[in-house]
């Protein structure tokens, strides 16, 4: 008679033994994520008045990454809770976990494969595809990805695309979120060694009131060329045309330069970043904006996050940022950053409260500080303050007489296991 701790034994070799085939071929893990936030708001994103008081208050993202990689295909399910502390009642049961990622890639062989279902879309330095992953919600998209390339190869082409709807129709295709309604582009990356250029076509489509879709081209390219060991140098040429939901016959760009240079343990970086506008007089001004499209702008443009929307936090007369930093590399687990945007409009603008008047360029001046504290490979501390000094054209475009100090701080701690 066999036992019953007999019975768990066979039951447990008999699995290990089915599942053998599999993992001899597979590699499974299963990591997570844990990243309260604590932030104090006085002038974040929106200029401090007199009659304006601090918000104080912890967000938090908890997430479970399950990645399977088999001999001919590749898995990946991200569940992810997001909430503010105190939002939910007691007591209440209500749901708040979504599905950030849940894909399957199918590989036809070690170069070529095909990625399906909800993904995050990062390419290059994320200036007009990222993840956003400072936000606690972060970015993905509902896409299919044809892929050639891996990640030891010197060539590299993705095609994807997207086609969103809002339910299961059984007639008809209208869609009324403010998502775009078709997003389809061509990434190509090539290394040569010293590094490396991308070209990416962009066309995302806007449906109208009239079941119509406009459709805006992107394209241009990123390079990145190590000039030495210790001096590294970026750049990027963006041109925009065609049309969105509000305007017609685009014609915008972007460039960016960036160099850096590392004399340990400290790393210099300086760079301009350019978006064009228009101006006073252009009969539709928002013609001649560059939109940043799905990028991870926090990255870019001052932490404070007073220009996420290109267009709109600036009234159509673009963005210029010129930018300084040091990093201090204290040792292997400390690190400081410090940072300096100037902040301006490429153009003269109509003052939005008086057309008679036009805005001066300059915008603001922001610093950000940071500091990260890796405890282990598992835990990082981090901590960052911000200033804002704002001038009298960012006060006429957000419509507030500011006040007092412009100024942010937060405190971050990211648990990052890895389970299996």
């Amino acid at each position: 008679m066999i036992s019953k701790k007999q019975l768990n034994y066979v039951i447990i070799v008999t699995m290990c033994i089915a599942f053998l085939p599999v993992m001899s071929f597979a590699q499974v893990s299963l990591t997570g994520e844990f990243r309260p936030r604590t932030e104090l708001r006085d002038g974040y994103q929106i200029l401090n008045t007199d009659q304006s008081d601090p918000a104080f208050f912890t967000s938090q993202r908890m997430r479970l990454n399950l990645l399977f990689k088999g001999d001919s295909y590749d898995f990946k399910i991200s569940a992810q809770d997001i909430r503010t502390w105190g939002e939910v009642p007691q007591l209440d049961d209500m749901p708040n976990v979504n599905i950030h990622e849940a894909w399957a890639q199918v590989n036809f062989s070690e170069e070529v494969g095909i990625k399906l279902g909800r993904q995050e879309l990062v390419y290059d330095d994320q200036r007009l595809l990222g993840s956003v992953n400072w936000a606690q919600q972060a970015r993905s998209h509902d896409a299919f990805v044809l892929k050639y390339g891996n990640a030891s190869s010197d060539f590299k082409v993705d095609l994807g695309a997207a086609y969103n709807q809002e339910k299961e129709n059984l007639q008809g295709n209208s869609y009324t979120l403010t998502n775009y309604k078709v997003l389809s582009y061509l990434w190509m990356n090539k290394n040569f060694g010293a590094g490396d250029v991308s070209g990416l076509l962009l066309t995302d489509g806007f449906e109208v009131q009239s079941g119509d879709v406009n459709f805006r081209y992107t394209y241009g390219t990123h390079i990145n060329y190590n000039v030495s060991k210790n001096f590294r140098a970026s750049g990027t040429l963006y041109l925009q045309s065609g049309k969105d939901a509000t305007r017609t016959d685009i014609s915008a760009y972007m460039t960016a330069l960036k160099v850096s240079y590392q004399v340990k343990p400290l790393t210099f970086t300086g760079g301009i970043d350019y978006l064009s506008g228009g101006k006073a007089g252009d009969d539709n001004p928002a013609k001649s904006t560059f939109n940043t499209l799905y990028a991870t702008n926090h990255k870019f443009y001052g932490h404070m996050d007073y220009f996420l929307n290109i267009p709109a936090e600036t009234q159509n007369g673009g963005l210029q940022d010129i930018y300084v930093s040091t990093n201090y590399t204290a040792s292997e687990k400390v690190s400081v950053n410090a940072t300096y945007h100037h902040f301006s409009l490429t153009n003269e603008i109509t003052d939005p409260g008086n057309a008679a008047q036009l805005l001066n360029q300059s915008l603001a001046s922001e610093i950000d500080f940071s500091v990260a504290h890796r405890f282990t490979n598992d835990i990082r501390f981090q901590v960052g303050y911000s200033l804002l000094f704002s001038d009298e054209s960012l006060e006429r475009i957000q419509n507030r007489d500011a006040n007092g100090l412009q100024q942010w701080a937060w405190v971050m701690l990211v648990i990052s296991p890895k389970m299996l």
